[in-house]
This record gives structure tokens, C-alpha cells and sequence, in this order.
């Protein structure tokens, strides 16, 4: 039996247990309560992230979408903003060669201001005019007809000839094509990601001071375009200023337009120096233009630039490429033009149609076409990752290919020999002017473009099967197509180079 003192220190030893299951229930409860409020914060913190992902991927991807259609905007106040006065008196076919003119120049302008994206950015042009006004101006001038808007045809076909290309009436109240641009499209594309650059044309008003004062000094976001009447003020706000001389009149109307006579197509090709030849213009650095007073002329051509420098030739540049080029034939295809000089000429590659470029567009998102194989004829490269199948391709999208390609000059240069080239031997730009935009050296735009022989090209001499009959016999046939084609003006076959290459 236990003593007195042992049931104490039993009964102390039973309490020390109960405390301290007890403190260790307390703890326990303490550590659950910890537990409950730091998943309770991890479950906020978990949905707050989850959230921020989800935006961060929205806004991913609109980046990805304002990446994907860039384009510069060209804005246009019609009403002081005139159109070259041969553009205007042609109607319904001026529309459209402004159209192309202002499209081109706007593209030479983009090598310069965005050298990296000029090729990807599209062209929008937004002009807004009184409609009324301006044709009651113009008819007075002399230069449309004097029913009521009789400038619709000229404009109509301006909107049509290019996609993002629009001549917008703002209506009869006064300063309405000034709301149009200052409330509506420049606030809306100012600070648009989509929008790389902005060609600003009114600042023949200074009420669009205000508008451009916020973008002083942006140089690498808007460009003023100078015209006639351009406010010295314009010059304080510290942007780019370029002409778009082919375009728009560089003086008033009513004063006296930078005009030469229409050459006929015989002076093209001889005319003789009326001045002392200007240095700077065949170095390209000539500041004066068409108002200087020597004679702009290149090393080796006889026609002065200033004439080749009017609209009327302007007009007639892919009449005269049509006229005088070769076609793409079977003759073409075996062997290769040259002029009197033997410098190569390449078949006449007009511009394609536009259902042509939409069928090519289409086809360029789903795989890029191989230029080696589709037009060269063959790709050796065997890791190559363009397109190489036939079966799909539509002619629309070759005659995309081979007008681009046309555009990148020929390594070799004119004398380049091989029938697999694809590249350009020549310009054929539409009115191009040999400025120190152009792709093509200056001496390549003063080369005779008549065909004066039909040269055996390269490939020719690897063909090792070929015999000297099949040879002579080609001979004869080109002997024969000389005196069935000797009415075709500018086209002679050279026999002589033949047997030149026989022997």
C-alpha cells in the first residue's frame, strides 16, 4: 500500500501531465489557426497572380497584333494641297496616276525615314477637301470643268486605284477638312503602336500649330510635306521637312508651274546639250533642281534631264518601256537581248494587276515561294526551307515574284550573261528619275533599250550534248526570224554573234 507521500507525488505528477497535454492542445491549435490564415493568403496571392497572367497574356498578344499590320498614315489638307496641274487636267486617268506617283514617293520617302521596316509598313493616304470649292477653283484656273464638282472623276479614281488610298469631301463649311484631320484621324493614329510614321500635309495653315506643337522635336514620328504656301512657322517645330515634287504644285495656283515641252520618243534617245554640263547632278548632289542652268546630263547620255524631268514623260515612261522592251517569248526564253553596246536588256515586266498581289499575299501566309526554283528554274540548296511544289502555284503569284525580283539589281550588272538570273539588268521603275533612292546606278538609266542582238547565254556552253548541227540549225532559224520580223522596229538578230560563238 502506497504511503502518504507517494499518492502526493503521484497526484503532482498527474496534474504536470494534464498541463501539459494541455499547453500542447493549446499549441496545436495555434499552429492550426497559422496554418488557416497563411492558405487563406496564399489562395489571394495565387488568384491575384493567376490574373496578372492572364492580362499580361491579353497584352502579349495585342502586341503581337499591332506588330503584325504596320503602316504609315499620310494626311492631306485638298484644300491647299493642289495636285500637279497635268494630273488634274487628265481626270479620270490622273486620278490614278497620282495615285501611283504619290505611292512611289511616299516609298522613297520611308527608305529614309525608316530604312529597317519600309518594306513591311503599308501606305494609308487620307485627304480631305471641299469637294465643291475646290473644283469651282480649279475650273476657274482653267484646269477642270465648270459643273458642280467636277473634280469627282479625277478623285473617285484616285480612291480606287490604291487599297488604303482615300479623297474624302469634308463638305461645304468653312475649316471642315481642317476638323476632320485635327479632331478625327491625327489625334486617332498619333500615339497608335500600329502607326510607324506620320506624313503631315497642311502646313499651309497655321491653325495646325496647335495640333503639332505636343510632337515638337519627334522627328522620327512625323514628317512635314512642304508645298506651295508652306508657312515659314512650320519651321520652329523642329520636324523633318520633304518635298513631293511629282505630286503636288510647288507654287500657287495661278503663278507659272515648272512645265517643258512633251518629248517625242526619237529625242529620248538624242538631244543635244543646250549648256555647260552640270558636275553636282552626275554627282548627285545638285541643290538647284530644275532651276539650275546647266545642263543635266550623265556621262555618256545625250538627252538633258530636265526634259526627262517633266510630267509629260513622266506619263509616258511605261508607254516607252512597252514600246521598246522585248516580251517575254519563246525567243526570250532561250536567249538573251543585248543593245548596240552589249549591254544586257531585260523583257518588258509591267506591274502586276492587283488581283495578282492579293493571290500572291495569300499564298506568301501560308509558305513563302522559293525564287531559285520557281523562277531561276532549280535550287541546289537541300536544306533550303522555302517552297519548292508546282501543283498550287497560281501564274498571278510568278508574275509577283519576277516583278519584285526585277526591282534588286543583277550582281554582274549589264553584263550578265546567265538565262537563270532573275534579277534586274535595268530600271523599268514607272517615271523614275535616277535619284539616290534608286536601287540602279545612274549610268544603268541612260543605256540604249533598244535590242540590237540575241546573245547564246551561258548555260548554252555547259551543254556539252549539244552538237554543231543542232547549233547551225539554230542559226538558220534566227537567220529566218531576222527578215520575218525586220518590220518590229529596234529588233535586229545578231548573225554574225552567232557564228561569232561557233567558231
Amino acid at each position: 500500500m502506497l504511503s502518504e507521500a507517494e499518492i502526493r507525488a503521484l497526484e503532482g505528477q498527474i496534474g504536470t501531465a494534464v498541463r501539459d497535454d494541455q499547453r500542447h492542445h493549446e499549441n496545436l491549435q495555434n499552429l492550426l489557426r497559422q496554418f488557416q490564415s497563411l492558405l487563406q493568403s496564399y489562395n489571394g496571392l495565387k488568384s491575384d497572380y493567376e490574373e496578372e497572367k492572364a492580362n499580361r497574356e491579353k497584352w502579349k498578344n495585342q502586341a503581337k497584333g499591332q506588330e503584325r499590320n504596320p503602316f504609315v498614315l499620310v494626311l492631306v489638307d485638298g484644300d491647299g494641297y493642289l495636285f500637279k496641274e497635268h494630273l488634274v487636267k487628265a481626270g479620270s486617268e490622273g486620278g490614278v496616276t497620282a495615285a501611283q506617283l504619290m505611292n512611289e514617293s511616299i516609298r522613297r520617302l520611308l527608305q529614309e525615314r525608316l530604312p529597317d521596316q519600309a518594306n513591311q509598313c503599308r501606305v494609308m493616304v487620307r485627304i480631305y477637301s471641299n469637294l465643291l470649292g475646290l473644283s469651282k477653283t480649279l475650273a476657274r484656273a482653267g484646269l477642270a470643268g465648270f459643273e458642280a464638282r467636277s473634280l469627282s472623276a479625277f478623285t473617285s479614281n484616285f480612291t480606287r486605284s490604291q487599297d488604303l488610298f482615300d479623297f474624302i469631301d469634308a463638305g461645304d463649311k468653312k475649316e471642315g477638312a481642317d476638323f476632320k484631320i485635327r479632331e478625327e484621324m491625327f489625334r486617332l493614329f498619333a500615339d497608335n503602336s500600329q502607326c510607324k510614321h506620320i506624313f503631315f500635309a497642311g502646313c499651309h495653315d497655321t491653325g495646325y500649330l496647335s495640333l503639332l506643337t505636343p510632337y515638337i522635336g519627334k522627328r522620327n514620328r512625323i514628317t512635314l510635306l512642304k508645298a506651295a504656301s508652306f508657312h515659314p512657322e512650320f519651321k520652329t517645330l523642329d520636324l523633318p521637312i520633304r518635298e513631293m515634287p511629282d505630286v503636288f504644285m510647288s507654287a500657287p495656283l495661278g503663278e507659272s508651274q515648272p512645265t517643258a515641252p512633251t518629248p517625242t520618243p526619237a529625242a529620248t534617245f538624242a538631244s543635244p546639250a543646250r549648256a555647260p554640263v552640270c558636275k553636282h547632278f552626275q554627282k548627285g548632289i545638285c541643290k538647284y533642281g530644275n532651276s539650275c542652268i546647266k545642263d543635266h546630263t550623265m556621262p555618256g547620255q545625250q538627252l538633258s534631264r530636265t526634259q526627262l524631268d517633266t510630267p509629260s514623260q513622266t506619263l509616258s515612261t511605261v508607254r516607252h518601256y512597252a514600246k521598246y522592251l522585248p516580251s517575254m517569248d519563246s525567243k526570250a526564253e532561250k536567249l538573251i537581248p543585248v543593245n548596240k553596246d552589249g549591254d544586257r536588256i531585260d523583257t518588258y515586266c509591267p506591274m502586276p494587276a492587283k488581283g495578282a498581289w492579293e493571290t500572291y499575299n495569300r499564298r506568301f501566309k501560308q509558305r513563302k515561294l522559293c525564287n531559285k526554283f520557281h523562277l531561276g528554274g532549280e535550287c541546289s540548296d537541300l536544306s533550303c526551307e522555302f517552297d519548292h511544289s508546282t501543283s498550287d502555284v497560281d501564274p498571278g503569284c510568278l508574275s509577283v515574284m519576277r516583278y519584285m525580283m526585277r526591282q534588286r539589281p543583277c550582281p554582274k550588272g549589264s553584263k550578265c550573261r546567265s538565262l537563270k538570273c532573275y534579277h534586274g539588268h535595268m530600271c523599268q521603275k514607272d517615271g523614275c528619275k535616277c535619284t539616290k533612292w534608286s536601287k540602279f546606278g545612274r549610268d544603268i538609266h541612260t543605256i540604249d533599250i533598244k535590242v540590237a542582238h540575241w546573245l547564246v547565254p551561258v548555260e548554252h556552253d555547259d551543254q556539252s550534248e549539244t552538237t554543231p548541227s543542232e547549233a547551225i540549225s539554230g542559226v538558220k532559224l534566227m537567220e529566218f526570224e531576222k527578215h520575218s520580223d525586220s518590220s518590229s522596229e529596234g529588233v535586229e538578230i545578231g548573225l554574225s554573234t552567232w557564228n561569232n560563238h561557233l567558231l
